[in-house]
C-alpha cells in the first residue's frame, strides 16, 4: 500500500480488496481508500466520502465496512454511507447513523442481505435495509448465550457454511489468553421478516498451541 496504516477496515468484493481508514485525514485524504485488485496484482488509490465529519471517520476501529446489496456498506458513530464501484461513488444513506453506540462487531449475510452485529452488553443484533430506517433488532431466543457473551470480551462474527460464528475470549488478563469460545448459531426468518430467532448448536472452546496472544480475526474461507 501506499500509505501506513493502523486499525483499518477491509472488504472484498469482486475479487478486489478494499482497505479503507487507519490513517490521517488531512495528509492521506486522497487514498483513504486503497483496493488491491486480486487478478492484476495492483493497487489503486481513491478518496472516501466527503470528510465533513471529525477524524472519527478514519482511525475509529469501531467502524463497520462491509458488502451490503453489491455495493460497500460503512457505518460510522456518526453517519452511514455506500460505495458503488459501478460508478465509483460515494452515497450519504443517514445523517444520524444505524450503528448501534455499543456494537463491537458486523457481519453481512451477502444472499439475504441482512446485517448481524454484537453489542458489548452480549446482544446479538440484526438489520436489513427493508426494515424502515434499517434500525437495529436482537435476535430471539438466545438469553442464555448473551450471558456469556456480557462484559470486557473480544468479539469475532462469520459466516460458517450459513450458520453464524460468533467467537470470544472472557479473559481480561492479556497472560493467560491462549483460550477462544466459539458458538454456532442456526438463525431462522419468522413473523414474515419482521423477526430472526436464533438456535444454538454448539458451544465450545479452542484452545491454541501458544502462551498468549493480543488479539484474533475470524476469516471464513473457501478450499
Amino acid at each position: 500500500m501506499t500509505v501506513a496504516r493502523a486499525d483499518a477496515a477491509t472488504a472484498l468484493l469482486d475479487e478486489k480488496i478494499y482497505v479503507m481508514g487507519g490513517c490521517g485525514i488531512d495528509a492521506y485524504s486522497t487514498n483513504w481508500v486503497e483496493v488491491f485488485d486480486i487478478r492484476t496484482q495492483s493497487w489503486t488509490a481513491f478518496p472516501g466520502p466527503v470528510f465533513d465529519v471529525d477524524e472519527k471517520l478514519v482511525d475509529d476501529y469501531r467502524d463497520i465496512v462491509n458488502v451490503y446489496e453489491g455495493k460497500i456498506y460503512l457505518a460510522t458513530d456518526e453517519k452511514d454511507y455506500t460505495y458503488d464501484p459501478k460508478d465509483g461513488t460515494w452515497k450519504l444513506v443517514r445523517e444520524k447513523s444505524s450503528f448501534l453506540s455499543d456494537s463491537v462487531e458486523c457481519w453481512c449475510d451477502e444472499m439475504d442481505n441482512v446485517l448481524y452485529c454484537c453489542t458489548d452488553s452480549g446482544y446479538l443484533m440484526w438489520s436489513t435495509s427493508e426494515i424502515e430506517g434499517r434500525e437495529w433488532r436482537e435476535i430471539k431466543g438466545l438469553n442464555k448465550l448473551c450471558k456469556h457473551l456480557k462484559s470486557e470480551n473480544e468479539f469475532e462474527m462469520a459466516n460458517y457454511g450459513g450458520k453464524l460464528l460468533v467467537m470470544w475470549h472472557s479473559y481480561p488478563d492479556l497472560c493467560i489468553r491462549k483460550k477462544i469460545w466459539y458458538a454456532k448459531i442456526c438463525l431462522e426468518s419468522r413473523c414474515n421478516g419482521r423477526e430472526v430467532w436464533g438456535k444454538v448448536e454448539c458451544v465450545d472452546m479452542l484452545t491454541f498451541p501458544v502462551e498468549t496472544y493480543e488479539s484474533f480475526c475470524c476469516l471464513t474461507t473457501s478450499v
